[in-house]
C-alpha cells in the first residue's frame, strides 16, 4: 500500500489544526481588546448628567467628572471658594468668572503650575478673577471648591482635559458640615497667607520670598 496519500491527509489535517488555534488565539486577543473599551461614549451634554448629591462619587474617566463639577458650581448661590493645583477645563473657567459678577470667588492656584502653557489662570486673571498663590515650601497640591459654606467637591480630580479623559481620578460630593468646617478653616489659612496674582508675578518677573 502506498503510504504517501495518507502522510499528505495527515499533512493536510495538522495545517488546519494550525490554522484554527492561531484563528482562536486572535479571536481571544480580539475579545479582550474589546473588553477594554468603554460600552458608552464619553458624555459631553450637561443636560445628560444629573447634578452630583452629597455622598456621591464620580470616577474620570469613565465618568463624566467635569460636567458634575460644573453643575456643582452652578449650584453656589453666595460663594465659591477653589483651591487647585491645574486648571485648563474652559467651561470651569467660565462658571467662575459667570459666579464671580454677583457671588464672592475666591481661586487659590499653584504658583509654577499656574505658568505653564496649557493653564488658564491668565485668563482668569485678565477677566478680574480674584486669585491668589499658595505659599509653602513645596507646592499647592489640594484639590476643592466649597460653595456656600456649606459643600465640598474633592477629590485626586485636577480640573483638567487630562483628569477629565485620560487619566484615572475620583471626585466626591460632601455636605457634612464638620468635613466641610475643616476644610474651610483651612482654605481660610492658605488665602490668608498667599500672595495675590499678578501679570508681572505670573509671568515670573516679580521674585517671591516664598513658595
Amino acid at each position: 500500500m502506498d503510504p504517501r496519500p495518507l502522510r499528505r491527509t495527515l499533512r493536510f489535517l495538522f495545517l488546519i489544526a494550525i490554522g484554527a488555534g492561531l484563528l482562536i488565539q486572535g479571536l481571544a486577543v480580539w475579545a479582550r481588546r474589546g473588553a477594554r473599551r468603554p460600552a458608552t461614549e464619553r458624555v459631553t451634554d450637561l443636560a445628560l448628567v444629573t447634578p452630583p448629591q452629597d455622598g456621591e462619587a464620580c470616577f474620570s474617566p469613565d465618568e463624566p467628572c467635569d460636567l458634575k463639577l460644573v453643575h456643582f458650581l452652578r449650584a453656589a448661590r453666595k460663594s465659591i471658594d477653589v483651591a487647585i493645583y491645574d486648571l485648563t477645563l474652559d467651561q470651569v473657567v467660565h462658571e467662575l468668572l459667570v459666579a464671580g459678577r454677583g457671588k464672592t470667588v475666591r481661586i487659590l492656584v499653584d504658583r509654577r503650575q499656574a505658568r505653564t502653557e496649557h493653564s488658564m489662570v491668565s485668563t482668569l486673571l485678565k477677566a478680574g478673577a480674584n486669585v491668589r498663590f499658595g505659599r509653602q515650601r513645596g507646592i499647592m497640591h489640594n484639590k476643592f471648591t466649597i460653595i456656600d459654606d456649606k459643600r465640598i467637591e474633592l477629590g485626586s480630580f485636577n480640573y483638567t482635559d487630562g483628569a477629565t479623559v485620560r487619566n484615572q481620578e475620583n471626585q466626591l460630593y460632601l455636605g457634612t458640615p464638620e468635613i466641610v468646617a475643616r476644610y474651610r478653616e483651612r482654605f481660610d489659612r492658605m488665602w490668608s497667607e498667599g500672595k495675590p496674582v499678578t501679570a508681572r508675578s505670573l509671568s515670573g518677573g516679580e521674585a517671591s520670598s516664598a513658595d
